[in-house]
């Protein structure tokens, strides 16, 4: 959960690259802005590459597959406000609920783009998202109330401004976007088994070949090296919390050959398990 029950939103802030991504692949039920601060990095939303460079922003709805990736050794900073509908949510089905919110609340709802500083009502966005951000941090008394009432303005404009998507939006096709999904998600309860592409292919009824195209297009990554970033970062986090033998922990997260595992993380994470531990 983001947040709490009671206040559904949390302001992240990340300048670190895990693993070969800044944010791995993934989606949820909440919706999204991220603001760049610093540098740049590459974000994969669905099937659109967009560049996001310093000032910028983007949105990304409820449910959409997302993830970001570094560009070369640049440095960068990011903010990611992320939150679930019910805060917006209208308490009884009104208009608002029914025209604005229902509609934001769509995976499909917009069209992914930057928002910039050169056109004003984006300016306006910017300078909300700015404030969102300070608001979360500080806490000064009532900060839950001014960020909601933000919010709703960010919403505002971004409808106002994108008729053409709000009026009549052609649906995309989200028969791709959906297949993805069901093999992350085979992925993530099963990355400790040994997986083969031609398992992974046979869940999305593809060819090996066609399947490895088709995943990379979308997670930036091919199924291996998608795979083992996802073994690599739990073994992370068994490394950190637990005193399991290294070996056990390469087992556990699906590496069968210890060598392979070390030269992995290293590639990975700039050390062995053993240093990570001790750092």
């Amino acid at each position: 959960m983001h947040g709490n029950s009671m206040f559904p939103l949390k302001v992240y802030m990340v300048d670190y690259v895990s693993g070969n991504a800044i944010i791995n692949c993934h989606w949820h039920p909440e919706m999204e802005f991220i603001y760049m601060e610093e540098g740049a990095a590459v974000f994969q939303i669905g099937e659109q590459s967009l560049t996001l460079n310093a000032g910028e922003a983007l949105f990304i709805p409820s449910g959409q597959l997302h993830s970001a990736y570094p560009i070369d050794n640049t440095p960068f900073q990011l903010h990611a406000i992320v939150f679930h509908a019910d805060l917006i949510t209208s308490n009884s089905y009104d208009t608002i609920q029914n025209q604005f919110i229902d509609f934001i609340s769509s995976p499909n709802s917009f069209t992914p783009g930057i928002i910039q500083g050169e056109v004003q009502w984006m300016e306006k966005m910017l300078t909300s998202l700015k404030i969102i951000i300070q608001l979360f941090h500080r806490k000064e008394p009532v900060y839950e109330l001014s960020i909601k009432a933000h919010l709703l303005l960010l919403i505002a404009d971004m409808i106002k401004n994108n008729q053409r998507d709000y009026k009549g939006k052609n649906q995309q096709d989200s028969v791709k976007i959906n297949r993805i999904k069901q093999v992350i998600q085979y992925i993530e309860q099963h990355y400790h088994e040994k997986l083969t592409i031609q398992e992974l292919a046979s869940i999305v009824q593809m060819s090996e070949g066609h399947f490895s195209r088709f995943f990379k297009a979308f997670v930036r990554m091919t199924p291996v090296e998608y795979m083992n970033t996802l073994r690599i970062n739990k073994a992370a986090k068994l490394l950190r919390e637990t005193d399991r033998r290294i070996i056990d922990v390469s087992m556990e997260v699906g590496f069968d050959n210890p060598s392979y595992f070390i030269k992995t993380f290293k590639q990975q994470k700039s050390c062995t398990p053993s240093e990570f531990r001790k750092l």
